[in-house]
């Protein structure tokens, strides 16, 4: 049985937290799923995944007692390593240019959302605009109606009162011919 301790990547917290959840073991920890590790505090999927392959190749692992070494090292070869330079600078050049092909197809993707999110912001401006044009169209018309209507009421009024002041002086004149009709009776 290994400890789970001994798992690359557990540390005392984490195998106190594990131990918690009944992970006492790397075998434990190996039989487990990575669902049944998601339960436990500071592991997530990925980290899941990472610590179920730690546990499997902790357990295959037993530690063996080193014997001395007897044999002396072979002797390097300098062309097999001209030759490993050579691919590695190869692997090195290619790294590069995928890197370089990563970022600038981040870029252009960067430069399109940009772009999008230009244009939805020019149209909703746009679209601002036209609903207050509206707005101000629509709140022009009603002051013109009103407008209109004050003045057929205004103008209404100007009547009544001139035919109320046609009757009045009527009434004058009948009142004042009734006084002399009567001045003249007496």
């Amino acid at each position: 049985m290994t400890a789970v301790t001994e798992v690359r990547g557990v540390g005392s917290a984490l195998a106190q937290a594990l131990s918690g959840a009944g992970f006492k073991t790397a075998e434990d920890l190996a039989k487990a799923t990575p669902e049944d590790l998601l339960k436990v505090p500071r592991i997530g999927s990925a980290r899941a995944v990472a610590l179920i392959a730690a546990a499997k190749q902790a357990g295959q692992t037993k530690p063996v007692a080193k014997a001395p070494a007897t044999r002396k090292p072979a002797a390097r070869k300098p062309a097999t390593r001209s030759a490993t330079r050579r691919s590695t600078a190869a692997a090195k050049k290619a790294a590069a240019e995928k890197k370089a092909a990563e970022q600038k197809a981040a870029e252009e993707k960067a430069a399109a959302e940009k772009a999008a999110a230009e244009k939805a912001a020019a149209e909703a401006k746009a679209k601002k605009k036209a609903k207050a044009k509206a707005k101000a169209e629509k709140a022009a018309k009603k002051k013109s109606e009103i407008e209109t209507a004050f003045k057929k009421a205004k103008e209404k009024v100007k009547e009544k009162s001139k035919k109320d002041k046609k009757s009045k002086s009527k009434d004058k004149k009948k009142s004042d011919k009734k006084k002399d009709k009567k001045k003249a009776k007496k």
